[in-house]
């Protein structure tokens, strides 16, 4: 029976976990689950599947839950000490940074897909990112395609982009572009940052870094093809002209079952491949034009230092004004260039600094904004 303790277990990636959970209940048990605040979804998660902890950031002690509440900056020192197998990271955004700082210092196993904090610890805990099992589908798929081979021989890696669902939108209809248009994504079910994310590509240039971080290659080695099929995730060309694919349809339960299973394979809920029906599959360059942040973003991780610190938090600090109806969809890359053009800081040291940097970052863009 492998513990797994799951953070942020009512999104997109904590409901699908918990449905690996529910067919493999005999070789799975859940000892924690993790959620911003008490709701409907996670007490329904607590009653099917019994965990010993709860971490809730804010806690009503009126809710009887029946096991251990932990809260507040205690409770995550208290869960990153738990006895348990294998620890997931679901949670959205910046709020995923305290949880996976503590957790690698503790050398605890850890499976992400909260890129946020890999890139954000990047330059504090870089020498921790080795045994980290990514969850991303496209750093689940590069992982794949290393197995069994070595880091010198390759030529780059290739992460793969559906394109988002403005693949194909003049830029003069960008300023239109609702909310309810950027969430709705072609071939992946996710949260909403992701989902907005994925409509800007600023998404894949977060991915480019993170890639950076966790296979420990220079930005040169790394590369972005759209691919708008969504069934080739990652690719790795090798210096003798040979290239691996991973390919499925896309369902992020591939790669959060392979997390959990490693190594072995077990049997999920997904649609096998039909390569007849396929007949092709197609791939373009990225248009830059339309999708500058996908470039900003390479660009300012090469500069390391506060710099994928602060691109991070700008962007989710502008998504989220995007999202509450405050700016339009063509002014994201703006306000988070703008950002960028106006914060200088020292290189982070600790993990306070990369703290402090958050907190700066958020009164820079008041500043910027009023």
């Amino acid at each position: 029976m492998k513990t797994i303790a799951l953070l942020g277990s009512t999104g997109s990636i904590g409901t699908q976990t918990l449905e690996i959970v529910r067919k493999y209940k005999d070789k799975i048990k859940v000892k924690l689950l993790s959620a911003s605040k008490i709701s409907n979804r996670l007490l329904q998660q607590i009653e099917e599947f019994k965990p010993e902890y709860i971490y809730v950031q804010n806690y009503n002690k009126e809710i009887d839950l029946n096991c251990k509440i932990l809260t507040g900056e205690e409770g995550i020192l208290e869960l990153s000490n738990l006895d348990v197998d294998l620890f997931i990271n679901g949670i959205s955004g910046i709020a995923g940074i305290k949880p996976t700082y503590y957790l690698l210092k503790n050398n605890k196993k850890l499976a992400t897909a909260n890129k946020e904090s890999i890139i954000c610890l990047g330059e504090i805990l870089k020498d921790k990112y080795a045994d980290i099992f990514p969850i991303d589908s496209e750093h689940s798929a590069i992982f794949q395609c290393l197995i069994g081979n070595k880091k010198e021989d390759v030529k780059r890696i290739i992460l793969t982009a559906s394109g988002g669902p403005f693949l194909f939108t003049p830029l003069e209809e960008f300023s239109s572009i609702t909310v309810k248009e950027a969430l709705n994504h072609p071939k992946w079910s996710m949260g909403r940052k992701i989902s907005i994310d994925s409509a800007t590509l600023m998404n894949k240039g977060l991915e480019i870094i993170e890639a950076h971080y966790l296979f420990n290659l220079p930005y040169s080695k790394i590369e972005v093809v759209i691919h708008p099929d969504s069934i080739i995730h990652g690719m790795v060309e090798f210096k003798d002209g040979s290239v691996i694919s991973n390919m499925s349809y896309p369902d992020m339960r591939i790669p959060i079952s392979y997390a959990i299973s490693y190594p072995e394979r077990w049997e999920t809920q997904t649609e096998f491949l039909d390569f007849v029906k396929l007949g092709k599959l197609e791939f373009m360059s990225p248009d830059l034009e339309r999708f500058p942040l996908l470039q900003i973003a390479k660009e300012y991780g090469e500069k390391g230092s506060y710099y994928p610190t602060v691109l991070t938090v700008a962007d989710e600090i502008v998504v989220n004004k995007f999202l509450e109806g405050e700016i339009n969809f063509n002014e994201i890359p703006e306000y988070i260039v703008k950002i960028l053009e106006n914060v200088k800081f020292n290189s982070p040291q600790n993990l306070q600094d990369i703290l402090n940097i958050i907190e700066e970052v958020k009164e820079v863009f008041q500043k910027i904004s009023n």
